[in-house]
């Protein structure tokens, strides 16, 4: 078999038939479900339409409709993808290639991850003009998954082979692309499949924040002003579609480059200090403090490179002005204490009704297998569903209130806790199952005394991961839906034009992220250590 026949051949091997048909039967069954619920069990408020309701909107709207603001999101988020990639694997090579280098890189690339999109959108949009806004927030969007993807990836070595290239006289760059790329290509393209929906929902931020013709974020304000409830849900379909797809083609390409490699997972929330030795403590806290000092630094030169002018960009001067003149500071400091505490409550409740929600399903896939088996695809499918695509769903579901606040924190953090602790729960020793068992112990029995332990690691990187994401979903709550804390704070202050207010809270928003990550990561600690004694 050669030629083209051949090539069909792998591609044909190489998809999962049977998740495939798994997955199938659990979104036939989610439809379903759906579709009775609307019929026979809605309110009838109209908030909520039925999949075929939807159907007959999009058959309406015609193909041409969304092909045509679809193919300008999918342009930006490619440009981005590509941009955001190839920056992460350039600095990730430079990471491993010169070790001192590495913590600074790996620093930026948390405080970029913790970045909220949302949060500086306002920003782009003043700063740039045309694509370029769209284009560096799926750059943003994509840039430290595939980071620590690769540098993960680049360490993940056989010892062997690199005692072998320095045998024959090659040094670190020869080690680093005659042998760790190579090593590196499975990790490198699981995290290029987590990247090919996030370069999605970057496109569509950009494009909800305005400044653009088309688009389908620019269609979805639309139609949500328009109060155009269907095709509302219409556009969210298509843009989950769309993600899904790349995330899935980007699997496929994975599976034929790297037919040896096994699945592999990405921890995103694995950047964190480890102090366990004599000063560790000492050293963390210099860490943070040479952390702070070069984000202020990147902060000052990325406004001095790229020549903004000083009208729009203020740099940590400015800011560290506006929040102590004579005259305003204290009340500028006292609404940003307000917004900051509305949102500290708003993303800390999604978080952990969204993590106990996901814990709860979890455990119940690994009770009852033929439940994860129909669901499961589907959940790793709805992980992609752009959050800019949800959040006007769930307020037109819930209203403008603070039920659709906690919805929407919950819901982005619900699926990534889901997948992984589903995962981690599933991985535990066989052994220690076996023992269980030998004892004659139940299935809850060994679910609480063995599997969940063993699952901690995964949970605690869960929460880091979701940290970020529930942050972000409580300031697009507040643009959307309440109208109260930090999201709506930057949208107003980009709105009148106070560029210091604005400023002032993007680098709150984004040093709380920071903060939460990092103390989620102290907990972690804490709780591992008390189960390792």
């Amino acid at each position: 078999m050669t030629g083209a026949p051949r090539r069909a051949a792998l591609w044909i091997r190489a998809l999962d038939w049977s998740g495939f048909a798994s997955g199938a039967a659990g979104l036939l069954a989610l439809l379903l479900l759906w579709e009775l619920a609307v019929d026979f069990v809605s309110s009838g408020n109209g908030t909520i339409p039925s999949p075929l309701g939807i159907a007959r909107q999009m058959r309406a709207d015609g193909l041409a409709f969304y092909a045509e603001a679809a193919s300008h999101t999918v342009s930006a988020a490619a440009r981005g993808w590509l941009w955001g990639n190839g920056l992460a694997i350039a600095l990730a090579l430079v990471a491993v290639a010169i070790p001192f280098l590495e913590r600074p890189i790996l620093q930026l690339g948390v405080v970029s991850y913790c970045l909220p999109i949302v949060a500086i959108g306002p920003l782009m949009m003043i700063l740039f003009s045309g694509d370029t806004p769209k284009v560096v927030l799926a750059a943003l969007s994509v840039f430290f998954t595939t980071l620590i993807g690769t540098v993960t990836g680049l360490r993940h070595v056989d010892r062997a082979m690199l005692d072998l290239v320095h045998g024959f006289g090659g040094g670190t760059w020869s080690k680093l692309f005659k042998v760790r790329l190579i090593a590196a290509l499975p990790h490198l393209f699981a995290a290029l499949r987590v990247a090919a929906p996030a370069a999605i929902l970057g496109a569509i931020v950009g494009e909800y924040m305005g400044g653009t013709e088309t688009g389908l974020g620019l269609m979805l304000v639309n139609s949500q002003q328009g109060m155009e409830i269907a095709r509302t849900w219409a556009i969210a379909v298509v843009a989950s579609l769309l993600a899904a797809a790349a995330y899935l083609a980007t699997s496929l390409v994975a599976r034929l480059m790297t037919p040896w490699s096994r699945e592999i997972s990405i921890d995103i929330g694995a950047v964190h200090a480890a102090p366990g030795k004599p000063g560790g403590w000492l050293l963390a806290i210099a860490s943070a403090i040479g952390s702070l000092a070069l984000v202020l630094f990147v902060w000052w030169a990325l406004l001095r490179g790229f020549s903004v002018p000083p009208f729009f960009g203020k740099g940590p001067v400015e800011v560290w002005n506006y929040l102590v003149d004579p005259l305003t500071g204290a009340q500028n400091r006292a609404a940003l204490a307000r917004e900051a505490v509305i949102t500290i409550r708003d993303s800390a409740t999604g978080l952990v009704i969204g993590s106990l929600a996901a814990v709860l399903v979890a455990v119940a896939f690994n009770l009852w297998g033929g439940v994860e088996t129909a669901f499961m695809g589907v959940a790793i499918a709805l992980r992609s569903v752009p959050l800019v695509a949800m959040a006007p769903l769930v307020t037109l579901v819930f209203g403008r209130n603070m039920m659709a606040v906690v919805m929407i924190g919950a819901i982005v953090t619900f699926f990534p806790t889901l997948v992984n602790v589903t995962l981690a729960l599933a991985q535990t020793p066989a052994r220690s199952r076996d023992l269980m068992r030998v004892f004659g112990a139940s299935r809850l029995k060994t679910l609480m005394a063995v599997q969940v332990p063993s699952a901690l690691p995964a949970l605690f990187t869960s929460l880091r991961v979701a940290a970020p994401l529930a942050i972000t979903g409580a300031l697009l709550a507040a643009w959307l839906a309440t109208g109260k804390g930090l999201g709506y704070g930057i949208v107003t202050t980009a709105a009148v034009s106070d560029y210091e207010g604005l400023w002032a809270r993007v680098a709150l928003t984004t040093a709380f992220s920071i903060l939460l990550y990092a103390l989620i990561g102290l907990v972690e600690r804490i709780v591992l250590r008390a189960y390792a004694s």
